[in-house]
């Protein structure tokens, strides 16, 4: 049996427009489903999951997202100052295409975050990074 065959679910929350789930490996994957809104009330609405999913602890984070997937002006100004009330300790954002891609390297160069975030096209490599990191 391979490691990757032995993860497993340990908690999941599913919702209309994303999915967040903690698995054995110690990372929370969090899945923004076919044509979410990303805005200021989602982003709070996660900040009370992220916390509620993590036990209160700072834990790495693998974002994905579906088809369609857009975040509001506003919300894209206010994830710089609600990083400190976040659980995530460090985001691997996985991206299959090329405006994806290009909207999670803008965030990067423009907000600059002050805890580990990389951008990757496979979630095993993703993985792989944040298997690097402490919490």
């Amino acid at each position: 049996m391979n490691p990757e065959e032995s993860i497993q679910i340990v908690k999941e929350l599913d919702f209309k427009s994303f999915t967040v789930t903690l698995k054995t490996n110690g990372i929370v994957y969090v899945l923004f489903k076919d044509e979410c809104l990303i805005n200021i009330e989602l982003q709070k609405k996660l900040l009370h999951i992220y916390e509620d999913i993590t036990g209160g602890n700072l834990m790495p984070f693998i974002f994905l997202a579906a088809e369609n997937v857009s975040v509001t002006k506003e919300a894209k100004e206010n994830a710089i100052y609600i990083e400190d009330q976040s659980m995530v300790g460090a985001s691997a954002v996985v991206v299959d295409n090329l405006a994806y891609r290009l909207i999670a390297n803008f965030y990067l160069r423009v907000n600059r975050p002050k805890r580990p975030y990389r951008v990757f096209s496979k979630v095993e490599d993703a993985e792989t990074w944040l298997k690097t990191l402490s919490f």
